[in-house]
């Protein structure tokens, strides 16, 4: 009787999936090649006529690495925790976790997430399941810019998005609020306007407040100012207008700064012709604030927000001219910065600890023209 002879392996239906010795035997190459090839590692050690070979063949055959088999020869499981307060569980900030996960996954990377719905309490207990689950670093996000004072207590890497600490002894990457203040006030003033007031947010509440240590709407009134004394317009009582965060917070901010004591409009002259709001939801809530009195945006009263959120600040009627927060940016840079902690060879380079500051980026649609005439500046 003789021996058996193995057979070339053919794709099909009920067939068992295809190993690498089969991509081997497709490719006339060893599986040690193509061990480095699929693993990435072909780069100095594999022509790149062979590398093509083994390509081919195992798009040929269907084939899928093993993962499970990589994970336990590496002693990585090519996951990583994201835990974040709210980006998963709100339409607010989704572009982050989106860009997160569309970036893991061409690094080859898993992302899983836990959201705590604003519950910090939980944070340790989601530490500690990330762990359990062997996941190789954790991205700790939250849905607004905060100072994080006590974090869950881990032997993984972490990076910091959108939140940071104040010792700074992590890779920190959060958006730079103060950037965005000074450009609002340059790009109100450029248009014409003189008379410009804006509606804050400040972060106050219980545990469960998703603005709860909010520190965004200070810095951008901070740096606001600071671009109107940089361009000789004086600051004045009033110029900023601590309203809130939401819509209905944005129309009576509005109307505060629009009516006298006894609810009846301004004078052109004395009224405010623009207003920098300090999110997209405060800015839709001011120009409906300015409709309900009788004024026209931009012809009476220009309105900039901040976030370019989505199915808001495009839908808007007219489309609202705002700062996009760089969600995606945030979210590139935090997988980025993880996998340069696990692998610096296979990140965005070394990552050291600090703070990264990512830019803005102004959408200009239609709520931003020049003053009224008759209103002056």
């Amino acid at each position: 009787m003789g021996r058996a002879v193995p057979t070339a392996y053919h794709a099909g239906v009920n067939q068992r999936p295809a190993r690498a010795a089969d991509v081997a035997a497709r490719a006339g190459v060893s599986v040690t090649a193509v061990s480095f090839v699929l693993g990435g590692k072909a780069d100095g050690n594999i022509a790149a006529a062979t590398r093509d070979r083994i390509l081919a063949a195992a798009a040929e055959l269907g084939y899928r690495p093993n993962r499970v088999a990589q994970s336990l020869r590496a002693n990585r499981t090519h996951a990583l925790g994201l835990m974040t307060d709210g980006i998963a569980s709100s339409p607010f900030a989704g572009r982050l976790l989106a860009a997160a996960g569309r970036r893991a996954a061409e690094l080859g990377q898993v992302l899983i997430v836990h959201d705590s719905h604003f519950d910090t309490e939980r944070d340790q207990h989601t530490a500690d399941d990330l762990a359990a689950r062997r996941v190789d670093a954790i991205i700790y996000a939250t849905m607004g810019l905060r100072r994080v004072d006590a974090l869950p207590t881990t032997s993984l890497p972490l990076v910091l998005a959108n939140c940071f600490q104040d010792e700074d002894v992590r890779p920190t990457g959060i958006p730079d609020e103060e950037s965005v203040g000074r450009q609002a006030a340059h790009l109100l003033i450029e248009a014409g306007h003189r008379r410009v007031v804006m509606l804050s947010g400040q972060g106050v509440g219980d545990s469960h407040d998703p603005y709860r240590g909010n520190v965004a709407g200070p810095l951008r009134a901070k740096a606001f100012l600071t671009g109107l004394r940089a361009c000789e317009i004086a600051r004045r009582a009033g110029e900023v207008v601590v309203a809130g965060w939401g819509i209905r917070d944005g129309h009576a901010g509005a109307l505060r700064v629009l009516l006298d004591g006894n609810g009846r409009l301004l004078a052109a002259r004395d009224r405010p012709t623009a207003i920098f709001a300090v999110n997209d939801r405060v800015a839709v809530g001011a120009v409906m604030g300015a409709m309900s009195v009788g004024l026209c945006v931009p012809e009476d009263l220009s309105v900039v927000g901040v976030d370019d959120q989505e199915e808001l600040a495009d839908q808007l009627v007219p489309a609202l001219t705002t700062f996009r927060l760089p969600h995606v940016e945030m979210g590139v840079w935090a997988v980025d910065a993880a996998q340069s902690l696990i692998d610096p060879g296979r990140g965005a380079g070394p990552v050291e600890p600090g703070r990264t500051l990512l830019p803005f980026h102004l959408v200009r649609r239609a709520t931003v023209g020049p003053p009224n005439p008759v209103a002056g500046t």
